[in-house]
């Protein structure tokens, strides 16, 4: 069983065996590069738990060097990225993994793999699956459809669905047919005015055109599956 919060944004905290994984924690409610529509589930001062955080690309929604910076200082985690979010930050070697497309590693008993993403506005970005040997997570990041996606498989897919540099609604149902997968939870939507989509309707035409359960989350909202 895997367990899945909803943070905002492409925010997740997952519980997979033993461990916590934090994907992309923007948790800043008030960034200054551009207003939040909808907050997080809380700051990074409300990380209880992180035994590892996974980086997607450097990008400020997905990256804030403040917001790590707190959640290691409270956690001593681990931390995967690739190399130029690692520039920003000050943390030890020792709690580094930098993160390169077709890299497959363990830590403590998670199985990680490193796959492409396709976002040209990033110089590094990366998608990544997770799997404790029973379940398996697959977390986009920022990824445009590509054909590349049918290499992936896994229990559950965290997918952008609000387009603006990545996949809209009709790009992450052209995905999930590519894809091998038997959950999806939608991200990376309504946070910004442009990148306004109706998680219902994806859900509803999803579900209607593959196998796949598609299970819309609230912002705060955890689900096990």
């Amino acid at each position: 069983m895997v367990t899945l919060k909803y943070l905002g944004h492409s925010s997740f905290e997952v519980a997979l065996g033993s461990k916590t994984i934090l994907f992309d924690p923007w948790l800043n409610p008030s960034p200054k590069e551009e207003q939040r529509l909808l907050a997080p589930a809380h700051t990074a001062e409300g990380v209880k738990k992180a035994d590892l955080v996974m980086i997607s690309h450097e990008h400020f929604d997905h990256f804030d060097p403040a917001d790590v910076k707190r959640i290691y200082e409270k956690t001593f985690t681990h931390m995967v990225a690739p190399q130029n979010v690692f520039e920003q930050l000050s943390i030890p070697q020792s709690r580094r993994v930098v993160a390169y497309v077709g890299d497959e590693f363990n830590y403590q008993g998670i199985d990680i793999k490193v796959v492409e993403a396709r976002h040209p506005q990033s110089s590094g970005a990366v998608g990544y699956i997770i799997s404790d040997g029973n379940q398996s997570v697959y977390f986009a990041g920022d990824t445009y459809d590509f054909f590349g996606l049918s290499k992936i498989q896994a229990d559950v897919a965290l997918l952008p669905i609000g387009g603006t540099y990545t996949m809209d609604m009709i790009g992450a149902l052209s995905a999930l047919s590519k894809m091998r997968v038997k959950h999806m939870i939608p991200m990376h939507y309504n946070t910004f005015g442009n990148i306004k989509a109706n998680p219902y309707e994806f859900q509803k035409r999803a579900m209607k055109d593959s196998k796949v359960q598609v299970h819309v989350l609230d912002i705060g909202e955890t689900i096990e599956l």
